[in-house]
C-alpha cells in the first residue's frame, strides 16, 4: 500500500515526463487494474469518462500506456514500470543533441541582441519568492559579490536556513563575497565561517537602521526594500551604474566599517 508521501514521489518523478498529476493517478491505477477499458478506469477512479480519456490519450502519446484490443473491445494497458529507464534514456539523448547545437545557437541570438547599453535593463520581484529568485541569479557571478543590507530583516523574512544553505552554494561556485551589516548575531554567525562561505564581513556603526539593501553583481545591482511590510527586489542591469556602486559607493563605506 503506497502512502502519500509515496504518491507524491512518484508524481514527482512522472512529471519529469510530462505527466501531471491527474495522469499520473491514471498511469498508476492502470498498473493496478492491468488492461482495462476507459469506461471501467473512469468508473473505477470515480472521473468523467472524457477526462479520463483525455488523460489516457496524453500518457499514450508520453510512451506510458499503450493500446491493446480484446475482440473488439479497447482495453488501455499501462507500459512496465522499467520503461521508464528507456524513456530517461531517450530524454538523456535529447539533451545530449540539444547541448551540441546551444553553443552556435547562443551565437546567434547573441548576434541579434541589440548593443545600446545606454538603456538600463530593469526587473522587478516581489514577496519572499522573488527574493529567492534575485539570490539564484547571484549565483551566476563572475567576479567577486558585493552586498550593503539590513541582515536582520531579510534573515527573518527569507529565513535563516535558506540564507546559509545560499552561502554555502555561492561558496561551492568559488565565489567571493563582502558584506556590509549592521552589528548584529546573525552578522557574528557568518564572520565566524567566513573562511567556509568566502566572505569578509564588515559592520556599521549601531546608530544606523534602515529597511533596505543591495546586492551587486556582474553589472547588476539589486535593491531591495520592505517599504510598509511590502517586500520588493528592483534589478537594474548596466555598466555604468553598477561599476559607480561597486568602485565608488561601496569602497567608501567599505573603508569606514569595521571588521569583524
Amino acid at each position: 500500500m503506497l502512502t502519500r508521501t509515496d504518491i507524491g514521489r512518484i508524481r514527482e518523478q512522472l512529471h519529469f515526463f510530462g505527466a501531471n498529476a491527474r495522469e499520473s493517478s491514471v498511469y498508476m491505477q492502470c498498473l493496478q487494474l492491468g488492461p482495462v477499458s476507459v469506461q471501467e478506469l473512469s468508473r473505477t477512479m470515480k472521473m468523467n469518462r472524457v477526462t479520463v480519456h483525455s488523460a489516457v490519450e496524453q500518457m499514450i502519446e508520453k510512451g506510458l500506456l499503450f493500446e491493446s484490443r480484446k475482440g473488439k473491445r479497447r482495453l488501455i494497458v499501462a507500459e512496465e514500470p522499467m520503461s521508464l529507464l528507456k524513456l530517461l534514456a531517450q530524454k538523456e539523448q535529447e539533451i545530449v543533441r540539444v547541448r551540441g547545437g546551444m553553443e552556435h545557437i547562443l551565437k546567434l541570438l547573441i548576434s541579434l541582441q541589440s548593443t545600446d547599453q545606454s538603456m538600463p535593463t530593469v526587473k522587478l520581484y516581489e514577496g519572499v519568492d522573488g527574493f529567492k529568485k534575485m539570490l539564484e541569479e547571484t549565483l551566476s557571478a563572475r567576479g567577486e559579490i558585493l552586498v550593503f543590507s539590513y541582515v536582520p530583516l531579510f534573515s527573518d523574512l527569507v529565513g535563516v536556513k535558506h540564507l546559509e544553505d545560499y552561502f554555502r552554494r555561492r561558496a561551492d561556485r568559488g565565489i567571493q563575497t563582502r558584506l556590509l551589516f549592521p552589528p548584529c548575531a546573525f552578522a557574528d554567525k557568518v564572520a565566524a565561517r567566513a573562511k567556509e562561505y568566502r566572505v569578509q564581513v564588515r559592520i556599521l556603526p549601531p546608530q544606523y537602521a534602515w529597511q533596505s539593501g543591495i546586492f551587486s553583481w556582474n553589472d547588476c545591482l539589486a535593491l531591495m526594500s520592505y517599504t510598509e511590510r511590502h517586500l520588493t527586489c528592483t534589478i537594474i542591469e548596466n555598466r555604468d551604474i553598477a561599476h559607480f556602486f561597486r568602485l565608488v559607493i561601496f569602497e567608501i563605506i567599505w573603508k569606514e566599517a569595521t571588521s569583524i
